[in-house]
């Protein structure tokens, strides 16, 4: 069967058969997926008081990277006070390791491949007690980092990647999307600091940069194809706030240091760039600047039709809400109506919390 390569100057033509089940997807390092849809990272808060892995974990990827060929783990935190809230993983300490391998292996044997995410809430943390909570810039009950915590916020996500090598995983995702630690940096709103890390689109990159270089230095020394993924939300509507040619210069720049694939985290996936023109969607935007970065997106892709949309130019699909409610979504590609999901979501059958399940439902009229 062929495969799918990354490189957009091939001209392969990324039509819904190619990016449908069972068609391989193949990424330049050699790494091979069975198709191009990935179960898109999520805050499950499943795991256990400490941040181990629990059983539930294990069920929850064991129901739901059966179809997909990426199962993305959402959400693992790098230091103690970047953690999301009680119940989100770890993988701040070496203890974490066996339970992560355990995951990894339950997906692999699902016949997906596993990418970990990593992250730190910053000023969103809600750290384990004691921890100070941090962040770009002082405000309130909020310490702003200083050259020290930033070189050991970077060595933390070098750790955490060695960390997701010895457990077994594909490859790791920076999360830099949804108003998280290295979107913080980014974003005008949060980083008012007027040092080499504030103030410029360059000064305020300096952060996701060090961390990306940092986490593709200890990828590269695995001995086995191993991701480096980077997710972002491509601008900020507020003002002041963040736009989408930032975070193209940002993409650009680790297209150039050689990232494997970038993540859109998008509210629909034919969202038009706001802070650009007001028409064009914002994934036609990335896929025409990025000729050879692989592009993920997600965000309330839920038909065949909608997949045929972004056929051209976008590499990889990843859904949340429809694979969580519909494991078998990647071959279905059906949409289901409102009162199939709140007949489906069965909390306690799809193995997720009760505060996701509320999210979902929360989401069923947006």
């Amino acid at each position: 069967m062929d495969a799918i390569k990354t490189k957009k100057d091939d001209q392969i033509d990324l039509t819904t058969k190619h990016l449908g089940y069972n068609q391989l997807y193949r990424f330049e390092d050699g790494l091979e997926l069975r198709n191009a849809f990935a179960l898109a990272p999520l805050d499950l808060r499943l795991a256990l008081y400490d941040g181990t892995v629990s059983q539930n974990d294990i069920a929850f990827h064991q129901i739901h990277a059966r179809q997909v060929g990426l199962d993305i783990v959402g959400s693992a935190y790098v230091q103690e006070n970047g953690r999301t809230r009680a119940g989100a993983l770890s993988v701040a300490t070496d203890e974490m390791i066996p339970g992560l391998r355990q995951l990894a292996t339950t997906i692999h044997r699902q016949g997906a491949k596993a990418i970990l995410q990593l992250s730190h809430a910053g000023i969103r943390a809600r750290p384990t007690f004691g921890k100070q909570l941090v962040g770009p810039s002082e405000r309130y009950q909020v310490q702003a980092m200083d050259v020290e915590q930033i070189v050991a916020l970077a060595q933390s996500f070098g750790e955490a990647t060695r960390r997701a090598v010895q457990a077994g995983f594909d490859g790791v995702e920076l999360q830099g999307a949804n108003r998280f630690l290295l979107q913080q940096f980014v974003s005008p709103i949060t980083n008012q600091r007027i040092d080499d890390f504030g103030g410029s689109l360059e000064n305020r990159l300096r952060v996701p940069l060090l961390i990306a270089r940092t986490v593709l230095q200890i990828a590269k020394r695995c001995p086995r194809p191993f991701l480096v993924g980077y997710r972002v939300s491509p601008e900020e509507l507020s003002k002041r706030g963040m736009t989408v040619t930032d975070t193209l210069v940002l993409a650009r720049l680790l297209e150039k240091m050689e990232v494997d694939y970038l993540s859109l985290s998008l509210h629909r996936y034919d969202q038009v760039a706001q802070t650009y023109d007001g028409k064009t969607p914002v994934s036609q935007l990335f896929t025409q600047q990025l000729k050879n970065l692989p592009v993920m997106v997600a965000g309330k892709i839920e038909t065949s039709d909608d997949l045929e949309k972004l056929a051209q130019g976008v590499s990889l699909i990843a859904t949340g809400r429809a694979t969580i409610v519909n494991p078998s979504w990647p071959i279905q590609q059906k949409k289901l109506t409102s009162s199939e999901i709140e007949q489906g979501l069965d909390a306690q059958k799809l193995i997720i919390s009760s505060q996701v399940r509320q999210a979902i439902t929360d989401g069923l009229g947006r």
